[in-house]
């Protein structure tokens, strides 16, 4: 019988998620694979992570700070302040909505690239703009499923995370690919697959322990293009 750490490890698999694949590229070897792309590479994917987190951080900063004015200038203009107010956090909840899944495209579209051309291209992160209806679209739907999953309990809520995940990089990866299409493949390729990719995410854990308590988060800037680049060669594997 396998053991349990065969079994996290994602290179044993238990018979939990039924459906084809999850007999692949052992998760192990995924990892190896993202390390040689990121030879040469590090400098580069660590500076790609650096600019999208400032990107994303300077966005909801700029948002917040306009939501603090104009709630304080709300509060000073009685009722017709207030429903100002109301409208922009309505404007902002719009934004965010609209803007997330082009972020999201184009950070696993990077990653994407040193998966499968070992070099690390900056103009990827912003393919998510370029496919911006598309990656919206994909973002509001993946999202709404994952909802509706989570009503009957955190489980199948997770593991609907976990059957759309592959939906972004389908995304950035084809062109021709439509939202609802793209969220279709990413459910056939996870079937047999879920409980791989949670092994996989497991592997991190005590990394992500490590950079959180030893290094104040900096390590992260290692880390996250290692997970990244990694999923990315998961996506490689069960497309």
């Amino acid at each position: 019988m396998a053991g349990l750490d065969g079994m996290l490890s994602g290179d044993v698999l238990p018979p939990l998620d039924a459906g084809g694949g999850g007999f692949g590229t052992s998760n192990k070897e995924l990892m190896v694979e993202a390390r040689d792309s990121l030879k040469g590479n590090w400098g580069l994917a660590m500076l790609g992570y650096l600019l999208y987190s400032l990107l994303v951080a300077s966005f909801y900063a700029f948002v917040a700070s306009t939501a603090f004015f104009v709630w304080m200038s709300g509060s000073a203009g009685g009722a017709h302040g207030a429903a100002a107010t109301s409208a922009l956090y309505f404007s902002v909840s719009v934004i965010e909505l609209l803007v997330s899944g082009a972020f999201l495209v184009g950070f696993m579209g990077f990653f994407l690239g040193i998966a499968q051309e070992n070099e690390a291209r900056m103009e990827l992160l912003f393919l998510g703009f370029r496919r911006f209806w598309k990656a919206f679209t994909c973002y509001f739907f993946v999202g709404l499923f994952v909802f509706l999953w989570s009503l009957l309990l955190v489980i199948p809520g997770l593991i609907a995370v976990f059957r759309y995940s592959m939906a972004y990089f389908i995304i950035a990866d084809d062109e021709d690919c439509g939202p609802l299409e793209a969220i279709g493949r990413s459910k056939e390729m996870m079937k047999g697959n879920k409980w791989k990719l949670f092994c996989l995410h497991w592997r991190f854990f005590g990394w992500a322990l490590f950079a959180t308590v030893f290094t104040f988060g900096i390590g992260y800037f290692w880390l996250i293009p290692y997970m990244l680049t990694s999923f990315a060669k998961f996506y490689e594997d069960v497309k």
